[in-house]
């Protein structure tokens, strides 16, 4: 289904109700919500409420030309408009790469409402997201080239209408590289830039010793895209934190560690009484 989000951009989401807590799973760059469509199926089963949906510019969503229309906090409020319309009284936000930094974001912008009763951050980091790579020198050139794809980039979204999601829940022995390239197949490079850009802006830092629901942190001990440093330090900044890792995953653990992520996730919430 879609809604029609704060700027008039529609989100395509799919719902699931069941009776225990809602758990929100958000993609990450240049994905769609078939990353998680193990980890839903099994949630499903044990009676949670499940949410997910096409990030905008991402998979069935609409894709908008104006750059400025991709930053962290407008995918945050797209989240937002999707829980008041259904209603949700308690979630989780489950968020993978990208899908964590709008986490982040979203319990930044709305935790005054108290629906948000955990963050589960996987493979992901607070902060740009060149921080710790030598890259980082090269930030403002970046951003200016950037800048310049940007501007000259335009989305037609004829061309997009014939695509259906891409599948990513099968790429399971795949590298990251493929899973993010056949993530391009239905997510225009203007989207992907401009998210890109939106995640070199990014700081949280300051915000995570201010959360005061349970955090879990997953990470793959073998993520070349967001080192394991950018877990490390929201561990170690955010109060009672928890952090699993696992053992030679690399950054798509939600799709090739599918059932060691749900065994974490499934005991933390058990452990938190979200159930």
């Amino acid at each position: 289904m879609k809604i029609e989000s704060f700027d008039s951009t529609k989100i395509d989401y799919n719902i699931k109700k069941g009776s225990k807590p809602c758990l929100i799973f958000v993609h990450g760059w240049a994905n769609n919500k078939t990353t998680w469509k193990n980890e839903i199926k099994f949630f499903e089963k044990k009676g949670y409420s499940i949410i997910s949906l096409d990030l905008r510019g991402h998979g069935q969503s609409d894709k908008p030309e104006n750059k400025e229309m991709y930053t962290i906090e407008s995918f945050a409020k797209d989240i937002h408009c999707i829980i008041k319309k259904e209603e949700v009284k308690q979630c989780v936000l489950i968020g993978h790469s990208m899908g964590g930094m709008i986490s982040l974001m979203y319990y930044k912008l709305f935790e005054y409402e108290d629906k948000v009763k955990a963050l589960i951050l996987c493979d992901t980091t607070s902060n740009n997201v060149l921080e710790h790579k030598k890259l980082n020198v090269l930030l403002p050139f970046t951003k200016h080239v950037l800048d310049f794809i940007i501007e000259h980039q335009t989305i037609s979204q004829n061309h997009f209408k014939h695509l259906k999601n891409v599948d990513l829940s099968t790429y399971t022995t795949a590298s990251d590289y493929r899973v993010f390239y056949e993530g391009l197949h239905n997510t225009p490079l203007k989207s992907v830039f401009a998210c890109l850009e939106s995640m070199l802006d990014l700081n949280l830092k300051s915000m995570l010793s201010k959360i005061n629901v349970p955090v879990l942190i997953i990470e793959g001990t073998n993520d070349k895209i967001l080192p394991e440093i950018d877990s490390i330090e929201m561990f170690n900044q955010i109060k009672d934190a928890e952090i699993h890792y696992v053992h030679k995953g690399k950054h798509f653990v939600n799709i090739e560690n599918v059932s060691e992520m749900n065994k974490s996730v499934l005991n933390f919430l058990v452990k938190h009484q979200l159930e």
